[in-house]
């Protein structure tokens, strides 16, 4: 269940939210709860209120964390090939320009290969840079939207309540009249 809400979470607001979209995606979620919660003798239980909040925290600060880990996996793995990429170009570029390399080709062949490494794990990064960019911009266009449809639900919610209160004096009127 807790892969299920955090894909819901993933979908709604990209890879890594913020800790304020985090925040409000959970009272969201914990006022969905009360709402659907409601029974006839009234509003939800405050113990399963709570629960259903230590979970959604929960769930939050573990998506919150696997994704910090996958970022700082990626940051590490880039600088080591990265670095490793810099030592090859430096050494064979060192032997080459010493003209003590036994195979020339063998020698450009190495570097090419380092270069076009090292080039690799710039452009993945570029490219991920990009998409966190791509993906931020995605999450406040998501919460605009869901912030604007949740104004306009209030605001219907204000006009039924007020026309059913205009129907009910109308009802009134008429019962007085008929009597």
């Amino acid at each position: 269940m807790a892969d299920d809400e955090s894909s819901t979470l993933e979908k709604l607001m990209g890879k890594n939210p913020t800790p304020e979209e985090r925040a409000h995606v959970i009272i969201k979620r914990l006022e969905k709860f009360i709402r659907e919660g409601r029974s006839d003798r009234g509003g939800i239980a405050f113990k399963r209120w709570q629960e259903l909040a230590v979970h959604e925290v929960c769930n939050a600060i573990r998506d919150a964390e696997k994704h910090w880990r996958g970022d700082q996996r990626f940051l590490t793995r880039g600088l080591a090939v990265g670095a490793v990429s810099l030592i090859t170009l430096g050494v064979w570029g060192s032997v080459l320009a010493a003209q003590v390399a036994p195979d020339r080709q063998t020698a450009a062949l190495i570097l090419i290969v380092a270069g076009g490494l090292m080039v690799t794990v710039l452009a993945l990064w570029g490219i991920k840079r990009a998409d966190k960019y791509y993906q931020s911009t995605r999450r406040l266009d998501h919460f605009r939207r869901i912030f604007d449809f949740d104004r306009q639900l209030a605001q219907l919610d204000k006009d039924l309540e007020k026309r059913l209160k205009d129907l009910e004096e109308t009802l009134d009127e008429a019962t007085k009249i008929g009597r």
